[in-house]
C-alpha cells in the first residue's frame, strides 16, 4: 500500500496541482490540515480535496476561520483568513469545522503500520511547532506508533526513533527551506515502512497575481 502525507497547502491551488500524479498513483492521500490561509485559491482547493477520498486533520489556519483568528496574527496570516472568510462556500466552512484535531489508527491490514496524525504536536495539535531542534522531538518516542506524521513548520523532516518514523512531509502551499516546490511525502506502507520526501517545482505567479489583486502587499512574496 503506498500513501502520500500532504500538508499546510494553504489555498494555493498551483502548487497542490504540480502534485496530482504522485496523489493519483497512491492508494491513499492524507492531509495534516491548514487547506486555508495565506494565499487566495481556497474554494479551487477544497474542491479537489473533497472530490477525492483524504484522510484530513484540522490546521490552526483552518481553526482561525471557524473559531476566530487571534488578535496578535501577523498582516499575513490575517488577510488570508479574511480572504477566506469572504469567499469560502459555506459548506466548505462546515466541512473544515468538523475536522478532527488528531487521527490515530492502523494502515494497510496485517502487513501495515500504526499511524499518528496531527498538524502541530500530539500535545498541542493547534499551537505547537516540532523544529529539528525541538526539546519535544526525542518525547515523541513515548508514543509506540510506526510512524508519527506533523506538519505546520512548513519544512520537511524525517527522523527514526528507535525503528519507528517520525515524519513532516514540509509544505504543499508555502515552503520555507526553498522556494516555490510543492513538497510531500510517499509512504510504502507495511511493518516497516518507508518513507520518500518529495518536491516538485510550480509557478507561484498566478497565487502572487491573486494575491495582489486581492490587496495583499509585497510581503505576499515571501516564501514564494
Amino acid at each position: 500500500m503506498r500513501a502520500v502525507i500532504l500538508s499546510d497547502i494553504h489555498a494555493n491551488f498551483e502548487a497542490l496541482k504540480a502534485l496530482d500524479s504522485v496523489i493519483r498513483g497512491a492508494d491513499l492521500c492524507i492531509c495534516l490540515g491548514d487547506f486555508i490561509g495565506y494565499y487566495c485559491q481556497v474554494n479551487e482547493v477544497l474542491d479537489f480535496i473533497r472530490a477525492r477520498d483524504v484522510l484530513c486533520i484540522r490546521g490552526n489556519h483552518d481553526n482561525f476561520l471557524t473559531a476566530g483568528c487571534p488578535e496578535s496574527a501577523s498582516e499575513a496570516v490575517r488577510f488570508g483568513i479574511d480572504y477566506a472568510d469572504r469567499v469560502i462556500h459555506p459548506d466548505h466552512r462546515r466541512w473544515l469545522a468538523q475536522l478532527p484535531l488528531l487521527w490515530g489508527g492502523f494502515l494497510g491490514g496485517a502487513a501495515g503500520c500504526s499511524l499518528l496524525l496531527c498538524h502541530g504536536s500530539p500535545w498541542q495539535p493547534l499551537e505547537d511547532y516540532l523544529y529539528a531542534d525541538s526539546a519535544l522531538l526525542p518525547q515523541l518516542e513515548q508514543f509506540s506508533f510506526d510512524l508519527i506524521a506533523f506538519g505546520q513548520t512548513h519544512r520537511p523532516l524525517l527522523i527514526e526513533q528507535a525503528s519507528r518514523l517520525r515524519l513532516n512531509p514540509g509544505s504543499v502551499g508555502q515552503s520555507r527551506h526553498w522556494p516555490s516546490v510543492a513538497c510531500a511525502a510517499v509512504v510504502e506502507v507495511s511493518a516497516h515502512p518507508s518513507v520518500t520526501l518529495i518536491e516538485i517545482p510550480y509557478d507561484a505567479e498566478p497565487v502572487i497575481r491573486l494575491a495582489v489583486q486581492a490587496g495583499a502587499r509585497e510581503w505576499i512574496r515571501k516564501h514564494l
